[in-house]
């Protein structure tokens, strides 16, 4: 029935009460004093009394966080809700309650108390319950920063009406609120929203991978010479070409850099970093809103994690969802170059998919290596961020350069429920 994870704070009466029940009880019976007899035992009777209260006054309390939505945008605002309950016959004259909060959320109606060692904070509200009562008290809680956002433990501090006992009980909670970045609209940037990638695809049309060879045919006029199969030439003494399996749906792989330097080990800027992540983020709800499969690389990392971000791209419905997420918890540290992932990648990724470089900078290695993606037979699409578009002629690949000012008045979207 008692919860043995309370810890006691001594109260006002707990250091020397037990003493003067004791010095009364044992002067009473030896001097044959009823006053002093009399006394004590009505001392004991309260001690006990207090005593029970307190240990009844954890029994059936509890305190949990109700959200309105558990994934939201930066810089929208929603409903939190503090739900406290006491479930039983004793009545609970105070009740203090302290929910630690992760910096960076902003609560309209408190004032929240921010620990610099810890980079938490405070959230404290005084209750007063009856017998079966569950008290709700709603607050507006907003996130200028994308990011998670775990809520807790609670401390729940309570006792005798008097005070003279007082216990508090830490609570652990999973809550966690997800921030994802913010989108923007695709026309407010130099990318076309209807095409943002030159003409489309006829629907149905086949595209051919050519990492997998299914059968030989007859070599015809338009092949090309890394399509012959020298074995079966050699063998039948003409030339024949591979058959490479069909691939028919049209795919998009967003590769995000979040490295703002060449050398990312030296530091990072922030603010390039984010609009890199917004960028990424526009993309994936602008092609979901196509119909179209989107995944997400990235060189960067989710907390407590080592291993590069990776989705690959569907159609479920929850694709965009989980790449939000994703974008909304990568941290601002790179795991390697943005060169050596695509390296890595590229050859799993099923021909025919667009790849699309999101980077903040454009620099002669990483330039170059895309142009031998491109030269492969690759469809690369380069988004730059950096602060000039690169100067030289990139054959096969469509670059867009995004300057600075163009993110910066235009009109954030608000997408509807069903991404999360």
């Amino acid at each position: 029935m008692f919860d043995e994870t309370i810890d006691q704070k001594n109260g006002r009466l707990d250091r020397f009460l037990p003493w003067t029940i004791g010095v009364c009880l044992l002067l009473g019976v030896t001097t044959d004093n009823q006053y002093l007899t009399s006394l004590g035992v009505l001392f004991g009777v309260v001690y006990a009394f207090i005593w029970l209260w307190w240990r009844f006054s954890f029994v059936r309390l509890s305190t949990r966080l109700e959200f309105q939505e558990v994934r939201i945008f930066e810089g929208e605002e929603i409903e939190l809700k503090l739900i406290t309950s006491n479930q039983k016959f004793l009545p609970l004259f105070w009740v203090n309650i302290v929910y630690e909060i992760p910096a960076g959320i902003s609560i309209k109606e408190a004032e929240i108390v921010v620990d610099a060692s810890t980079h938490r904070g405070s959230l404290r509200s005084f209750w007063s319950l009856g017998p079966w009562q569950t008290v709700a008290r709603t607050f507006t809680i907003s996130a200028d920063e994308r990011g998670f956002y775990p809520f807790g433990p609670v401390r729940i501090e309570t006792g005798d009406p008097f005070g003279f006992f007082i216990g508090r009980k830490m609570v652990e909670l999973s809550d966690k609120l997800i921030v994802y970045p913010k989108v923007y609209p695709i026309d407010k940037t130099p990318i076309p929203a209807q095409k943002p990638f030159g003409e489309s695809r006829s629907v149905g049309r086949l595209f051919e991978d050519p990492m997998r060879t299914i059968g030989v045919r007859e070599w015809q006029m338009g092949d090309q010479m890394r399509r012959i199969h020298w074995a079966k030439t050699a063998k039948y003494q003409a030339l024949h070409s591979r058959v490479y399996e069909p691939i028919e749906e049209e795919q998009i792989m967003i590769f995000l850099n979040i490295a703002t330097l060449a050398q990312f080990w030296h530091g990072t800027f922030p603010e390039m970093q984010e609009r890199a992540i917004r960028v990424a983020a526009s993309l994936a709800y602008d092609f979901s809103e196509q119909r179209l499969p989107v995944g997400l690389i990235a060189n960067g990392r989710l907390p407590q994690s080592d291993q590069p971000l990776k989705l690959l791209p569907g159609r479920s419905p929850q694709q965009l969802a989980l790449t939000l997420e994703l974008l909304a918890g990568v941290t601002s540290f790179a795991t390697s170059t943005i060169g050596s992932l695509i390296n890595a990648e590229v050859s799993r990724i099923p021909w025919g998919t667009t790849l699309v470089i999101i980077t903040c900078i454009t620099h002669e290695a990483l330039l170059a290596q895309l142009e031998d993606v491109a030269a492969a037979g690759r469809e690369v699409v380069l988004i730059s961020l950096a602060e000039k578009p690169p100067t030289e002629l990139l054959p096969g690949i469509t670059v867009y350069h995004i300057p600075e000012f163009d993110l910066d008045d235009t009109t954030v979207i608000s997408p509807e429920r069903h991404v999360a």
